[in-house]
């Protein structure tokens, strides 16, 4: 293997193993320590926003330049709500799990769950925030692979119809997420999206091919 394609493939591997975790934690496959999960998941937006920065790389010359463009920074804000969602979430579910565990009074244990329900609301906030910026983003930048290869117009589509699906849904039951609504999430189709963009090269080839060459 060539050195750039070693380079190719260290960049790749952090992209994905967050992608893989996600998808874990959507399906609860695979069980892992706490500690490990948690920085898994911590590690989701910083790595997607690398992943974001080397898509608009590949793209920029694409004849939808403007659209990658403004795609790259919704994604780049959606995953630094992605974090803060995660964080404050986590900062709630914590504490929260560690008092009720701590306690056998009903009465405790009851106005707990109360404050926790108010509380909770506000990384439900955010996650619609992540929501909106990410289906936004990851459909503009599915437009612009629609107009690189074969691979690129099969993966953009895709990529256009689960994040625009995503977003009705989330607009659909606001301020409760689908799952709980009793319909369903599309998130970890948009990560199977993210794991096929990376095991096939973000347009199925080393460089991307403009309109009217593709393969």
């Amino acid at each position: 293997m060539s050195r750039r394609s070693w380079l190719g493939a260290a960049s790749a591997a952090p992209g994905l193993i967050v992608v893989l975790a996600y998808l874990n934690f959507a399906t609860n496959v695979v069980s892992l320590p706490d500690r490990l999960t948690l920085i898994l998941a911590f590690a989701i937006g910083p790595v997607a926003i690398f992943g974001v920065l080397e898509i608009y790389r590949e793209l920029a010359a694409t004849p939808l330049a403007t659209q990658v463009r403004l795609g790259t920074v919704f994604l780049i804000i959606a995953f630094a709500l992605l974090n803060l969602m995660l964080v404050v979430q986590q900062s709630i579910f914590i504490p929260y799990q560690e008092a009720m565990a701590a306690t056998t009074d009903d009465a405790v244990r009851e106005s707990m769950r109360h404050v926790f329900r108010g509380v909770n609301q506000v990384q439900l906030g955010i996650d619609v925030s992540f929501d909106i910026f990410y289906s936004l983003g990851l459909i503009l930048v599915s437009i612009a692979l629609t107009r690189t290869t074969r691979f690129g117009k099969f993966l953009g589509i895709f990529g256009v119809l689960t994040a625009g699906a995503l977003l009705i849904l989330n607009m659909a039951t606001f301020p409760m997420p689908p799952s709980e609504a009793g319909l369903v999430d599309l998130g970890p189709l948009t990560g199977v999206w993210w794991l096929v963009l990376i095991l096939g090269g973000i347009t199925g080839r080393r460089r991307p091919a403009i309109a009217g060459n593709t393969v």
